[in-house]
């Protein structure tokens, strides 16, 4: 028996013919089983006879059965054609959802994908996210950052002034997702940070905060929201992570003042992997025990592992067996973006590299050893002019951001964890995303969209 999704009840009498149907379902699995040929002839055969029956929601299903086809097969404008048939095929039949989910479809042949936008609110600015999200032709959610901007405030204070420069802030921003991108409000998300929110919290005071920032101008549809810092954590990992990797993959987040990741289980329950250092808090701890020239401060970031922090990361990964023994770990950060930066500089254009243990090590003893060689790679090799100068710009930014003491404190700590990391299957592989800097708005926005088909079963 057959159960359609749909704005109307359900009619048996949708399908004329079973066996129609049956043919029709036949080419679907052979089309997921690779066999193109063969799932083509039974598509096409099953649109004959869905014709020849004027069956309706069968011709729909064959149309979308052959667009389908067609992507796979590299013929878009084919696949175009069988989409929009398909498309008016089950809007004549009050079968919505469908429609709606093969009108995706055929955004993804098209390269077409929806605008989202997402303000955080944290404690020393509010950050805005445009991101264009498409369905590739794996099927699986990309999402390209088409801005990214912010505003220095300081929420945290929780002052009227403060408050004041808040709501002002979001104003401007909602003018740019308005006006200049057009983003319609259903995909407009406002969202407390849960470092906001902690310190919100301590006051009692997270829904007047979020009611007094508002503004008025801005559609009543848009609700201003918070996370948790495990929500957080959570939603970084799916903003990171590509969804086909989701079950297999770790994300690990090298903070200046944490480390925060995890992982999803089999059971698709998100175990949080913690620690309360990140790169500055490490150096400062180092700062706060010796003062003297750059070897002495390497010996005693070493010796503070040794002594004490070896101890917090086993503690911290013992009973998580899965991040240990896993090929892959999306790791960000701004010492991670350093090391992609300087180690392969030609990789600033790309939106992954990926990174080895070895890389890591190795970086920490460059940074140590060859500064100037570290921080002046060869980009001769890049032909494109366009890219050379995104290279070098990047280059650029990273030996503005960080000193060599503070690059040292940071591979130094990062190198540490990963040989912990790593205790199980050494040979795993680390992957720095480009825009994960955005990772947690953008898993926000992400996990809206993978959620719009849920709870409409009827």
């Amino acid at each position: 028996m057959c159960f359609f999704l749909g704005s109307t009840a359900v009619h048996a009498q949708k399908i004329k013919s079973q066996a129609t149907f049956r043919t029709l379902k036949t080419a679907t699995s052979l089309l997921e089983a690779q066999q193109f040929e063969a799932a083509e002839e039974f598509f096409k055969k099953g649109l004959e006879k869905a014709i020849q029956f004027e069956d309706v929601y069968c011709m729909a299903f064959a149309n979308e059965g052959l667009g389908n086809y067609y992507t796979k097969t590299e013929q878009p404008e084919l696949a175009v054609k069988s989409y929009k048939k398909a498309i008016a095929l089950y809007r004549s039949q009050n079968l919505n959802i469908i429609a709606n989910v093969v009108e995706s479809l055929l955004k993804s042949v098209q390269g077409i994908g929806d605008l989202y936008a997402g303000i955080e609110v944290g404690a020393k600015g509010i950050k805005l996210s445009i991101i264009d999200v498409t369905l590739n032709k794996d099927r699986q959610y990309d999402y390209v950052l088409k801005l990214d901007t912010s505003i220095n405030t300081d929420a945290a204070s929780l002052s009227y002034q403060s408050e004041k420069e808040s709501r002002d802030a979001i104003a401007k921003l909602m003018d740019i997702v308005v006006n200049r991108f057009k983003v319609v409000s259903k995909r407009t998300y406002i969202v407390i940070s849960s470092g906001l929110k902690q310190e919100l919290d301590r006051y009692e005071k997270v829904d007047y905060f979020a009611n007094v920032i508002r503004p008025k101008e801005i559609d009543t549809a848009i609700h201003i929201m918070y996370v948790t810092p495990g929500q957080e954590a959570e939603l970084s990992f799916i903003g990171i992570v590509p969804q086909k990797n989701r079950y297999s993959n770790n994300q690990l987040d090298i903070g200046s003042g944490n480390t925060k990741g995890g992982y999803f289980t089999s059971n698709k329950k998100f175990v949080p992997v913690n620690f309360s250092l990140g790169t500055k808090s490490f150096q400062r701890l180092v700062d706060a025990k010796v003062q003297g020239n750059l070897e002495v401060f390497l010996k005693t970031a070493e010796q503070i592992i040794k002594d004490s922090l070896i101890k917090v990361m086993i503690d911290e990964l013992v009973g998580k067996p899965d991040f240990k023994s896993r090929d892959a770990v999306y790791l960000s950060g701004g010492i991670v973006w350093s090391i992609a930066s300087l180690m392969y500089p030609q990789s600033a254009v790309n939106n992954y590299t990926e990174l080895s243990s070895g890389d890591i090590t190795a970086f920490r003893q460059k940074v140590f050893s060859d500064y100037n060689g570290l921080t002046h790679p060869d980009i001769s090799v890049i032909q494109n002019a366009d890219e050379a100068k995104a290279t070098q710009k990047n280059i650029n930014r990273v030996i503005n951001t960080y000193d060599q003491k503070a690059l040292l404190a940071g591979t130094v700590w990062l190198d540490e964890l990963v040989k912990q990391i790593n205790t199980i299957n050494p040979g795993k592989k680390f992957i720095f995303p480009k825009y994960a800097y955005v990772g947690w708005i953008s898993g926000y926005i992400i996990k809206k969209v993978n959620q719009q088909f849920l709870g409409l079963v009827k």
